[in-house]
């Protein structure tokens, strides 16, 4: 508590030096990364400052991703200044409706549309240095849902052809179409303003990635049931606006094994950041990622592994989360 007070002191301090009206700050969230928010306000004037002092996809990576992005007129919130010695910056503060806030949102196709006219967007952004060792990172990410959720939270042994599902995996996800990869492409990564136009956050572990990732991350959500119908209604949906030449059912399948390979890779990240550092805020998401990892498994005809979800995974998380 110190701690957190002592920085929200410093941030309030340094946002005076920017604009001395500024009197008031209420912390607004901490992201499972570890990048803080505030909001600093005056009686005309609002701001977000974030404090991010990763060494890795950090601060300064941030902004050179804002400005990159901005300059391909894809809509990010805007910087008015930084501090690299202290880890602050100073954002456009957008409110605080973001698409996880609207409950129903597969059946408004507009806002999902636009969410995927932006993420086309967001493929013909140009970067600097965009890193291309996703693929280094697919059978550890994969692995994450054995070792961590599996064996170290539900204490579960897994079934023996777990290791069999890597291959067909690593292969389908190579093949697809690569792409600028935002890597969590999430409602909760997209605020709405003035009604309709979408603005993109954290956007600081832009990669090179497989297109299926971010359709994964907006068109099989973590908090709805997965509707396979609805799933293949928006893959057409987005073929048609693509700036790639890929089918409906080139879009499906990418965005099937993107699902799956970033389910299991985000099952083993949260329960890590519960056992690691405790914060079990998104732990109650995961009985629905489970259950949407079961309809994507069985569509990609991976029986054993939905059966697995199914009789030994749910079972014992229920117990677990009542725990928590």
């Amino acid at each position: 508590m110190k701690i957190a007070e002592a920085l929200k002191n410093k941030i309030l301090k340094y946002a005076q030096e920017f604009n001395k009206e500024l009197g008031h700050i209420e912390p607004l969230k901490i992201e499972a990364s570890g990048r803080q928010y505030f909001r600093v306000t005056s009686k005309k004037n609002s701001y977000v400052i974030s404090f991010d002092d990763r060494p890795i996809n950090g601060q300064n990576v941030f902004i050179n991703r804002a400005n990159e992005l901005a300059a391909s007129n894809v809509r990010v919130p805007k910087i008015f200044e930084y501090d690299k010695a202290n880890f602050f910056t100073i954002l456009e503060d957008l409110g605080d409706h973001s698409l996880i806030d609207e409950k129903d949102f597969y059946q408004n196709e507009k806002f999902v549309v636009s969410s995927l006219k932006l993420l086309n967007q967001m493929h013909q952004s140009t970067h600097v240095d965009l890193h291309s060792t996703f693929w280094m990172g697919l059978e550890s990410h994969t692995k994450k849902f054995s070792k961590i959720f599996c064996k170290e939270f539900l204490k579960i042994k897994m079934f023996k052809e777990y290791e069999d599902i890597f291959p067909d995996l690593r292969a389908e996800i190579m093949d697809q179409q690569w792409t600028n990869c935002h890597f969590d492409f999430e409602r909760r990564n997209i605020q709405i303003i003035n009604n309709s136009e979408l603005v993109l956050l954290d956007f600081q572990d832009l990669c090179h990635g497989p297109i299926g990732i971010d359709l994964a991350g907006i068109l099989i959500d973590h908090y709805i049931p997965l509707d396979l119908d609805t799933l293949k209604k928006y893959c057409n949906s987005f073929a048609e606006i693509s700036i790639y030449d890929i089918s409906t059912e080139e879009v499906f399948r990418s965005t099937l094994w993107g699902g799956l390979q970033r389910n299991l890779r985000i099952m083993g990240t949260l329960t890590e950041l519960y056992l690691n550092f405790n914060r079990s805020f998104r732990m109650n998401d995961l009985p629905q990622i489970v259950s949407n990892t079961v309809l994507l498994s069985m569509e990609l005809n991976q029986v054993k592994l939905a059966n697995f979800l199914l009789e030994d995974v749910s079972e014992n998380l229920e117990k677990e989360l009542l725990k928590i």
